[in-house]
């Protein structure tokens, strides 16, 4: 009997975060087709509004969690901050138009942070509503 409870304790929310994992929307693939790491700003807008590299105010420390980059010759998955990328875009995106940012490590490296977004420094912007990511089947490639 206890072997049954316990079986049922663990595999319950296991269950649960199985469900909830397959609501994540997470269609939208960035490649990255170059031999040098990228770091990604994806934004509602058409401006991006912070460095793509996100450090502790405080510390200094850079904070590697808050950040999406991708590794050369590889490729990231995203999900948009809440529901589906159709409803997220249509939504909240300005001008129903999700801006994507590539930043290259060497732009990102001999710019400071400030010049970067004052002056909108960026190495590539691509712009899409949902028709042109349905084309696209959702992958967008970053070469140079």
């Amino acid at each position: 009997m206890k072997l049954i409870s316990m079986t049922v304790v663990i595999a319950c929310p296991l269950f649960l975060i199985g469900c909830v994992a397959d609501t994540f929307d997470r269609k939208l693939k960035i490649v990255n087709n170059t031999r040098g790491t990228i770091f990604v700003n994806i934004s509602k807008n058409r401006a991006f509004k912070s460095h793509p590299i996100a450090t502790d105010l405080v510390k200094g420390d850079t904070l590697w969690n808050y950040m999406r980059w991708i590794s050369p010759l590889d490729s990231l998955n995203s999900q948009p901050p809440f529901g589906k990328w159709e409803s997220y875009i249509d939504k909240k995106c300005e001008d129903s138009t999700l801006s994507i940012f590539i930043f290259e490590n060497e732009l990102l490296k001999s710019v400071a942070k400030e010049t970067l977004v004052s002056k909108q420094l960026y190495s590539k912007k691509f712009s899409y509503k949902v028709k042109d990511l349905e084309k696209l089947n959702w992958r967008v490639e970053y070469k140079k």
